[in-house]
């Protein structure tokens, strides 16, 4: 009995058999080029060059900045600046504000002074003056005053201060406003010295010549001496 034998011809491959035609008919799309965005690329650029921008704006500042004189010590109201009080630091000028360049350092030796200025203070014409303390028409008087006659925390260089004279007594009037003495008076405190064996200290104060015979007359007694405030 014979074998039957079938012969079938090889199947031959067709276009449409690709791997990606097989993958669309398998339910998956086909991959697209993805499109580049040049937005993104024009938003960099704009960003690199702000960035650029702001460093040159940056370092443009600084190369206008300039040498002033700026203090390297605190130095108190009426006080002589001298030489060593100096020093040099670089700003950059401000609208309405005149600093002092670096090249009129000389000229600021020997100035007083009008305010007390911290050390690192960038110095302007308006707050040095040529005038000494004290100056024409004023008087500088030394006042003795007692403890408890004056504020405890002490009293500094340009504070401005109320003096008023008061009875010398051991009675019921001590500490009491003298009737034969000036009344109270307005001075500016140049300085304190150390206290005594009694611990009486000895305030230095500038009066006008409206208040000098009061200072003088103050002078010889005793005093309560009342910080006053800016304001005053």
């Amino acid at each position: 009995m014979g074998t039957a034998l079938s012969f079938s011809r090889a199947r031959q491959a067709r276009p449409d058999d690709s791997p990606l035609h097989e993958r669309h008919r398998d339910g998956d799309e086909p991959r697209v080029p993805r499109r580049r965005r040049w937005w993104l690329l024009g938003v960099a650029v704009v960003l690199a060059t702000g960035a650029a921008f702001g460093n040159y704006v940056l370092i443009a500042g600084q190369d206008e900045r300039v040498d002033v004189v700026v203090l390297t010590r605190d130095v108190g109201w009426g006080q002589r600046i001298g030489d060593g009080d100096l020093g040099v630091a670089k700003a950059v000028p401000g609208q309405g504000v005149s600093a002092i360049p670096a090249a009129d350092r000389a000229e600021v030796v020997g100035q007083v002074a009008r305010s007390a200025l911290p050390a690192g203070s960038v110095l302007a014409p308006r707050q040095l003056s040529a005038q000494p303390v004290p100056g024409p028409g004023e008087r500088l008087v030394g006042l003795a005053v007692k403890p408890g006659h004056l504020p405890a925390r002490g009293l500094s260089r340009g504070d401005l201060v109320q003096v008023s004279p008061v009875a010398g007594g051991t009675g019921s009037d001590l500490g009491q406003p003298s009737a034969s003495a000036s009344g109270p008076f307005q001075a500016r405190v140049v300085g304190t010295g150390p206290p005594d064996s009694t611990g009486a200290v000895t305030v230095d104060v500038v009066v006008g010549m409206d208040a000098a015979q009061a200072a003088t007359s103050a002078a010889a007694g005793q005093v309560v001496v009342v910080q006053l405030g800016p304001s005053a």
